[in-house]
């Protein structure tokens, strides 16, 4: 690309995130470049290394913002009732919704590989996951569930809606059943010690 398609974005960091994450959700991350988004948004090849010096960076960017979107939606879910057992579906739902929907950018989230940004890629996925354990927490003070460490719970309830989506993406289980088996391991997790 040569010097005559000049910079014109207000936010050049913003638009190679935007187009970078449109690759991914269409395509999957193998098929990433950072040369090809440049030539999509109309910069020099070596204009988005201003701010992602190379793919990896780009990728552990793009995962922090998955885990940051993935966060905005758990909250969502539990904000619709203050009910322990409601908040429980209704965050089920909406992870198995987001990882299968957005399942090459969950594939980068899960991925990423501990690099400059790792750091930021590990606090933003534990900021996302929060109000899984603040569920569990609300569980406990309503009495409905045994008073055993809620990150751990949260964490064996994750892994298993991690699981499911899992099976889902891969097509084990068919899209006409997710409600049915989000259900069912929303049931693992009862009420009660």
């Amino acid at each position: 690309m040569s010097a005559a398609r000049p910079y014109h974005h207000g936010n050049l960091r913003r638009a190679v995130l935007d187009q970078a994450a449109a690759v991914v959700h269409d395509r999957g991350a193998s098929e990433l470049s950072l040369r090809e988004i440049a030539a999509t948004i109309g910069v020099t090849h070596a204009a988005p290394r201003r701010y992602f010096p190379g793919r990896q960076d780009l990728l552990e960017a793009l995962a922090v913002e998955g885990f940051a979107r993935l966060g905005v939606r758990l909250r969502e879910a539990i904000a619709a009732s203050p009910d322990y057992t409601e908040q429980l579906r209704s965050v089920a739902r909406s992870y198995v919704e987001f990882t299968t929907t957005e399942a090459n950018l969950v594939e980068v989230m899960f991925a990423h590989k501990h690099g400059a940004e790792g750091h930021s890629v590990a606090d933003s996925a534990t900021a996302a996951f929060s109000p899984i354990v603040q569920v569990f927490r609300l569980g406990q003070a309503q009495s409905r569930l045994p008073h055993h460490d809620p990150e751990r719970i949260a964490v064996v309830f994750l892994a298993t809606l991690q699981g499911l989506a899992g099976l889902v993406n891969c097509g084990v289980v068919p899209a006409g059943h997710v409600d049915d088996v989000v259900a069912d391991a929303v049931a693992q997790f009862p009420d009660g010690p």
